[in-house]
């Protein structure tokens, strides 16, 4: 397996949108793999765009969506002392181990992230009668209240339990802006922007940085790299004129693959599932996606509406899932929606 790690500059501002034009925190497998390809076409011309989309129907190569780490850097050396990778949250229900902590729920509810060790551990605690995971509650820290990881992982770091939970690093901004008339320079609607801005963090003896990454399957040819080192000049998302969405630098290493086994298969990226594997759906979420394309040269056309199963999605065995062409009747080019998964195992002992 390979990750790509995205390093973000601190205050760095990022506008991932949803169909109803609000922000969203994960940037999704569709929306990477759409990106990657307009990559292509910008470096190398609209032929290397097909021959993505051919190892990419085929399965040679699969894309995680982007999620969140952090590294700990300690300020007297300047040097990540440890690094926490994030996987969204299963859904599932927590529940903790005794009734005193139901006050909790409504923290538990919020935790969109959950660190890799985390995640081994509600795997394993998952009960099938319960259709959710035992935790102790005493066991993991929540921080930034999104996210949470198990206490033991930070042992080793001079950090006391109150520091991480004041750590407060993405932080959603709201400003004004005013549409303006290109024909007669006059000012229009008013209306808000949003962004998401990332923060460091910083303890008493810590620097706390965020960082993206994704996760791919097979191999990445030289210009598909090339097209993910161009994501520090090209960015991602959107409002991209006003400096939102760009990056440091990028890392890309060979990973062993994940070690987390079950019975049944949490995803990683967005699926659109074919029609004879929607009946392995167990918990999951559904999402929107709609809006438009934007082809080389040509005016903004409505792409088809369609729903999509979300990360963090458990299936009871892994899928394939599908590319589904949503260009609108006599467009002149297929446009493919990403809906192939990457999926880790969940929920106790390997089913074989």
């Amino acid at each position: 397996m390979i990750r790509v790690k995205l390093l973000i500059p601190n205050r760095g501002k990022f506008h991932f949108g949803d169909t109803s034009g609000g922000l969203k925190r994960i940037f999704s497998s569709d929306q990477l793999v759409s990106t990657l390809a307009n990559n292509l076409g910008i470096m190398y011309g609209e032929s290397t765009i097909y021959e993505f989309f051919e190892d990419v129907k085929e399965g040679k190569t699969k894309f995680s969506s982007l999620f969140y780490g952090f590294d700990f850097v300690r300020k007297t050396e300047n040097e990540s002392v440890q690094t926490i990778y994030l996987l969204p949250r299963p859904k599932i229900d927590i529940f903790p181990e005794t009734r005193e902590y139901v006050f909790f729920h409504k923290k538990l509810k919020k935790i969109q992230f959950v660190s890799e060790r985390l995640y081994s551990k509600l795997s394993k605690s998952w009960k099938e009668e319960e259709n959710g995971s035992i935790l102790n509650l005493e066991d993991i820290c929540i921080f930034n209240q999104t996210m949470a990881a198990l206490k033991e992982e930070l042992v080793n770091l001079s950090i006391n339990e109150d520091e991480l939970e004041k750590l407060s690093m993405f932080h959603k901004n709201i400003s004004p802006g005013v549409e303006i008339n290109r024909k007669n320079s006059r000012s229009n609607n008013y209306f808000s922007r949003e962004e998401l801005e990332i923060v460091f963090g910083e303890t008493k003896e810590y620097y706390v940085k965020p960082f993206m990454y994704f996760l791919v399957e097979g191999s990445l040819t030289e210009r598909v790299q090339a097209a993910i080192h161009f994501l520090v000049d090209e960015g991602i998302g959107g409002k991209r004129s006003s400096g939102k969405g760009f990056f440091q630098g990028i890392k890309i290493e060979k990973i062993p693959q994940p070690d987390f086994t079950g019975k049944m298969h949490m995803n990683l990226s967005i699926l659109f599932p074919k029609k004879e594997e929607v009946r392995y759906l167990n918990a999951y979420e559904l999402e929107q996606r709609n809006g438009y394309i934007y082809s080389f040269g040509g005016k903004r056309v409505r792409k088809k509406s369609t729903m999509v199963i979300s990360e963090g999605s458990i299936l009871l065995k892994p899928v394939e899932g599908s590319l589904i062409d949503v260009r609108p009747e006599q467009f002149l080019h297929a446009t493919y929606l990403y809906g192939k998964p990457i999926f880790i195992g969940f929920g106790g002992e390997s089913g074989g």
